[in-house]
């Protein structure tokens, strides 16, 4: 058992390795093995997928592989501490180690020649050499194949957003968030703690509004709901925690990241519109708390000026006078308690303020003026 332990975690590597240029030392021999011993794993989940203990021994060591990347090898023989990739942490993931090995080889530039032929070579078996131990899923060729008609179709279909940016669109949004979720669980399962430092990549990597906006619809997600509908583990696995469970934990994970990170909450500010930041802090009241003090600590920093006879802003956050107005507005159409909170953020700076009446004089009076006229506070 501790040699086949020892065998899941070294292709691990070998998988992480293929993504890199230590693959460009690969020759036919090479990537022989390395199929050879995917089928071999491929083998083993089917065998052990209905028996509890060894399974459960399996789905350990698949989830406490190492997370960070370190220094590899070369071949298939012997890789080095390497990420390995999520999918393959999970015990269904590990019916798929060929395809997730083939993809990265064929996705990595510097795959040589040979090794590239010998890989195309067990794509396309030679007439009467037998296939890959597919069973009902059909070859590994067969399965790429599906995995590229996949993202083609998801290619083709892009153009039919239109103009729009690709977040606005409902389905998309959602669907992005729902996969959010669901790595954040695995990422919590495998590592707790893990899931924080994928968000702060994430965060790096990411575009923005795009991120912002996918980050809100996990936040409004239904907690109540399973995330994706279906889960990339195995359906007979079992797990201790239920999908509620689940979901709940990485959409709290979710929060707690944001509400520690200054960078991203004052993007959600300044970025998200204003119906969406308010559905947000009416649905966590952590967050509105948060967004009322930024918009508090904004609004003070904006100054009236008579030539323009408007508010200016004056922070380096460039706050505009209107958003300003739109957000305490949203904040102030929403129910109880964050219509009270906003409104008795907006008392307590007008008094702060001396309380004039007049226009001009005070941020928070016009604005308490403007939002009643529009209908609000």
């Amino acid at each position: 058992m501790e040699l086949l332990l020892e065998q899941l975690e070294r292709f691990a590597e070998v998988v992480a390795v293929s993504r890199t240029r230590h693959a460009g030392s690969w020759g036919r021999v090479a990537v022989r093995r390395a199929l050879r011993w995917a089928r071999y794993l491929r083998h083993v989940h089917g065998r052990f997928r209905h028996r509890g203990a060894v399974r459960a021994a399996l789905v350990e060591r698949l989830r406490s592989l190492p997370l960070r990347p370190g220094p590899g090898g070369g071949n298939a023989a012997h890789a080095g501490p390497c990420w390995a990739p999520g999918p393959l942490r999970s015990f269904a993931g590990l019916g798929r180690g060929d395809q997730l090995l083939a993809l990265g080889l064929l996705e990595n530039a510097a795959l040589p020649g040979p090794a590239l032929h010998e890989l195309l070579r067990h794509l396309q078996p030679e007439r009467g050499e037998p296939e890959d131990e597919a069973g009902e899923e059909g070859g590994l060729g067969d399965r790429l194949a599906e995995l590229a008609r996949r993202r083609a179709a998801s290619q083709l279909l892009l153009p039919l957003l239109g103009a729009s940016p690709p977040w606005s669109d409902p389905v998309l949004r959602r669907t992005e968030a729902e996969l959010l979720l669901r790595r954040l669980r695995e990422e919590a399962r495998a590592a707790p703690g893990s899931e924080t430092l994928l968000l702060d990549r994430l965060w790096v990597q990411l575009p923005q509004p795009r991120w912002l906006n996918v980050v809100a619809e996990a936040l409004l997600l239904p907690l109540t709901a399973q995330p994706d509908g279906h889960e990339d583990e195995d359906p007979d696995e079992e797990d201790p925690a239920s999908p509620v469970d689940l979901s709940h934990s990485a959409a709290t994970s979710l929060l707690t990241w944001l509400l520690a990170r200054p960078a991203p909450l004052a993007a959600f500010c300044r970025l998200l519109p204003a119906p969406l930041l308010a559905s947000l802090a009416s649905h966590h009241s952590s967050l509105g708390e948060a967004f009322l003090d930024l918009l508090r600590d904004w609004g003070s920093q904006l100054h009236f000026d008579p030539v323009q006879g408007a508010w200016v802003g004056a922070g380096p956050e460039g706050l505009t006078w209107e958003r300003l107005r739109d957000c305490f507005r949203g904040f102030c159409q929403s129910p109880s308690p964050l219509r009270n909170q906003a409104r008795a953020v907006l008392d307590a700076c007008k008094a702060r303020d001396g309380g004039f009446e007049a226009q001009g004089l005070s941020v928070w009076t016009d604005l308490m003026r403007d939002i009643g006229e529009g209908g609000g506070c």
